[in-house]
Order: structure tokens, then C-alpha cells, then sequence
């Protein structure tokens, strides 16, 4: 982050906030297509991703129990992660040669071929299906990131609000939205799943759920799989879903134009921009950080939906549990990115780190049941407070560090995402729930400790930067006095 760049984000630390001509000012004062349209590709960017994401997310949470023999479902999974390693990495390459506009579009026929994969789920179409979307994830998601931050900066520009207030309200618009796919989507295979029929054995559901579910142990739980024609409505419902949000971008999203620092970069500088950009900035400290925010949702997504809902209650209902998580989210987004104005970030943090460590820690001692059904809803529901506040004040972190490398930036933070994601799917193949409830408890200690490392940071080089060297003509005048 620049000197000169300092940051308002609470009402009783009022700075200037100013920005390199370089940079933020330079891009806005082009001729673009977002000037006066920024709420509207705000809206826009959401929706589409809200209508792809309902099919991909509740898609996603039953990958775990659907396709278990030979763990296909979280091989899959891993190999999605896996490659959004390097998709990430090569992000700022793809928007550059095809724009942030044709990165999402490139990605939501990257969807369309996921799910139909999911119709024959074998090694030779899950697998290459999952990476070839992978392969789409790091580029559409840091596209996404700059649109709301070109949308943000430039309303910011027009209006007398702060870039912080403008692009915590506008992620909170974008997660609000996004978290509703965990309402939508889940509802709609649960209400489909459960006119299935299932085994539900009390020896098969109900032995070894929750911390003692061990994957290739003699402790690992079997879940029944749906009727295969029920299945295949529900992913023909998804496909639709998906083709109506490529038609909404393709239609509607005005296109983005590239950045000084993408026309500045060649594709050698572009590809190095993300490890350079690690090495040289504060974001190397902010990895563990980042790293928990993919742990703790695949953990939920994957392990949760498996050990703590299928296990005990059914893989039908898993849709109805995360409904309530996203529900929450998507509550709590809108609320928090409105008082984040107020108490800035840092409280909404330490909020975040201490509903998450408390729930880890209770999933690590107790076993759920089919007797407690409230106990299980109730606490996804909880985790959705964390998630909102995770969501949607990262990606204004971001913005606000590195604004004058935000494509760079955002790489590396949906490339660290992709590494969290990918190594809890990778060992959660072979690892007992409740060992990977400990990594994520340590890994959260650990990124708390060198986030508040990284604020102090940026606190003393604001506080030198506004001091500033003495000028010559005022230690001319100290001394002639």
C-alpha cells in the first residue's frame, strides 16, 4: 500500500482519505461504462451470480454423500480447489487478454459442463468437469472483486461518503445476495430429495456421526443415495438456473474496462504480479488469515453437511439445515455492512474469530443425534453470523490495502482461499472430523494473531505518512524566528 494512502473507517478517526493520481483517480477519470451505473452492475453481478450459484452451492454440499465410494465427491472437490491454485495465480492474465466480464462468462459455461458431468458421475467426467471449472473460479472471482470495487470507488467519487462505507454496503449488497443461494438452492433439493426413498437404519445413520466420523475407517458412515431420477430433475432444475444467469450477464453487465495497471503490465510482468505482490506487500502476513476463511467453509459445506446432518437426520434434510446458514448470512451481511460504518472493522472481526473458535470447539465434543434436531439447525444458523462478517469485510480489506494492485491483490486472496479450500478437502479424505476441527481452531488463532499484526502495521505508516518530512521553507522560517 502506498504512503499516501491513508484509511477512514471509523466516525472518530476521521482522515483525509486521498488515493494516487496513478491509480484509483486515474482509472475513474476514463470514459467508462459504469460511471452513473453503479448500483445497477452492483445489482446486476449479484443477481447472476445468485441464479448460477443456487445450482452450484446446494450442488457442492451433497457432493460428500453423494459420491462417496471411492471418495469421488471430495476427490472432486479437491481437484475444484486444486486447480482455482493456479487459476488464481493466472487471474490477472485471463483479465487482461479477455476482460473481467468475459472471465464470468467463460465461467458460467465452465458450470453448465460441472453439472452436466454430475449426470454421469464417473473419474473420466466428474474429475476433468471439476478442474476445468477450477480453471474458471480464480479469474471469475477476482473479476467479481473488481467490479465492486470500480463500482464502489466510483460511486465514492460522485458522493461525499468514504471508499470503506461504499464498499463495505456494496460487498454487503453482493454477499447478501449471494448467501441467499444457500436458502434457494438447498431448498429446492431438499423439496425435491425428499420424496426419495432411504435405508434409514439406526446401524447405518446414527453410529459414528459428528468428531468420530473417520473417512476409510472402520468408524466412516455410509449415507444412502436418492433415486436416480429424482436426482437427475434436480440437476436438470440446476441447469436452467445457470443458463438464465449466463444470459443475464451476457445481456445486461456493462463491460469493465481494464486498468492502468493491466495496460501497464506484459503477460511476463502480469503472470510474476501475484507472487511479487505476496513477497512485497502486508497480504504475506494475511495468508493463514485468508486460509481460514476457505477452511472453515469447507469444513461446514463438506464435513458438517456429512457427519453433523446426513449422518444423523438424512441426506434429504441437509437442504433444509443450510438454508437456515444461509439465511443468516444473507441477514447479517446487509445488517453488518450498514454498521461497519460505525464500528469499523475491527470489532466485526474479533466478533467473527470469536463465534467461529466457539462453535469449532463445541463440534469438537459433541456428538449429534437424531433427538437434537434444533441443536443441528441451530447451529449453522450461529456460523452464518461469522460467515457474513468473513465475507463481506475481507474483500474490503483488500480493496482498501492494496488499491493501487487490486488485480494482483485479489489473486492472491482467491488463490490463498483456493489453498485453504483444497488442502481441507485433500486430508479430509483421510483425517477424523475432529483432527480437522483442530487445525481449523489453530489456524484461526494464528491468522487473528498476524491480522492484528498487519492493522498495527498499516496504523504507524499511515500515522508517518500524514506527518510527513519537514518541508525546507518550514525550517526556514523555524529558524529566521
Amino acid at each position: 500500500m502506498e504512503p499516501d494512502t491513508p484509511i477512514e473507517d471509523h466516525p472518530r478517526r476521521k482522515r483525509r482519505v486521498t488515493f494516487s493520481m496513478s491509480t484509483i483517480e486515474a482509472d475513474l477519470k476514463k470514459k467508462t461504462y459504469i460511471e452513473g451505473k453503479e448500483l445497477r452492475n452492483t445489482a446486476i453481478i449479484s443477481v447472476s451470480f445468485m441464479v448460477v450459484f443456487t445450482a452450484h452451492i446446494a450442488l457442492q454440499n451433497l457432493q460428500s454423500s453423494l459420491h462417496e465410494e471411492g471418495q469421488l465427491g471430495i476427490i472432486a472437490l479437491s481437484c475444484l480447489y486444486g486447480s482455482i491454485i493456479f487459476s488464481g495465480i493466472l487471474a490477472p492474465t485471463f483479465i487482461g487478454a479477455i476482460g473481467a466480464k468475459g472471465c464470468i462468462i467463460a465461467s458460467w459455461v465452465g458450470h453448465l459442463i460441472y453439472t452436466s458431468a454430475n449426470f454421469y458421475p464417473t473419474w473420466g467426467t466428474l474429475i476433468p468437469a471439476s478442474i476445468l471449472l477450477g480453471i474458471f473460479f480464480g479469474p471469475l472471482w477476482t473479476s467479481q472483486s473488481l467490479y465492486i470495487s470500480a463500482c464502489a470507488y466510483s460511486y465514492s467519487g460522485s458522493t461525499d461518503e468514504s471508499p470503506y462505507s461504499v464498499l463495505s454496503r456494496l460487498n454487503g449488497l453482493f454477499f447478501m445476495m449471494y448467501e441467499t443461494t444457500q436458502i434457494t438452492g438447498n431448498l429446492i433439493s431438499s423439496l425435491v430429495l425428499q420424496h426419495s426413498t432411504y435405508n434409514m437404519s439406526d446401524e447405518n445413520i446414527t453410529k459414528y456421526c459428528g468428531p468420530h466420523d473417520c473417512p476409510g475407517h472402520i468408524n466412516s458412515t455410509n449415507i444412502e443415495e436418492p433415486d436416480e431420477d429424482l436426482f437427475h430433475l434436480l440437476l436438470g432444475i440446476f441447469l436452467s438456473l445457470e443458463m438464465i444467469g449466463l444470459f443475464i450477464t451476457i445481456v445486461f453487465l456493462s463491460s469493465l474496462p481494464k486498468s492502468d495497471w493491466t495496460l501497464s503490465k506484459s503477460v511476463k510482468e502480469s503472470l510474476a504480479s501475484c507472487f511479487v505482490t505476496l513477497v512485497k506487500s502486508e497480504i504475506l502476513f494475511l495468508v493463514p488469515f485468508i486460509m481460514f476463511q476457505a477452511m472453515e467453509q469447507a469444513i461446514l459445506l463438506g464435513d458438517f453437511t456429512k457427519s453433523y446432518i446426513s449422518c444423523p437426520l438424512g441426506i434429504h434434510m441437509v437442504g433444509f439445515v443450510m438454508a437456515c446458514y444461509g439465511a443468516a448470512t444473507a441477514v447479517f451481511a446487509f445488517v453488518f455492512s450498514r454498521l461497519a460504518k460505525y464500528t469499523g472493522r475491527y470489532l466485526l472481526f474479533l466478533m467473527a474469530f470469536s463465534t467461529n473458535m466457539a462453535l469449532l470447539i463445541f463440534l469438537y465434543f459433541w456428538t449429534p443425534s437424531s433427538d437434537n434436531p434444533v441443536l443441528i439447525f441451530a447451529i449453522p444458523t450461529i456460523w452464518g453470523i461469522a460467515e457474513s462478517i468473513w465475507q463481506t469485510q475481507s474483500s474490503s480489506l483488500i480493496a482498501l490495502l492494496f488499491s493501487d494492485k487490486k488485480e494482483p491483490a485479489f489473486a492472491n486472496y482467491h488463490t490463498w482461499k483456493a489453498v485453504g479450500f483444497t488442502l481441507t478437502f485433500i486430508y479430509g479424505s483421510f483425517l477424523c472430523v475432529s483432527v480437522k476441527l483442530l487445525i481449523a481452531a489453530s489456524l484461526l488463532g494464528i491468522g487473528m494473531v498476524l491480522y492484528v499484526y498487519v492493522e498495527v502495521r498499516i496504523y504507524f505508516k499511515e500515522k508517518a505518512a500524514l506527518r510527513g518530512p519537514p518541508s525546507r521553507d518550514n525550517a526556514t522560517v523555524q529558524e529566521t524566528t
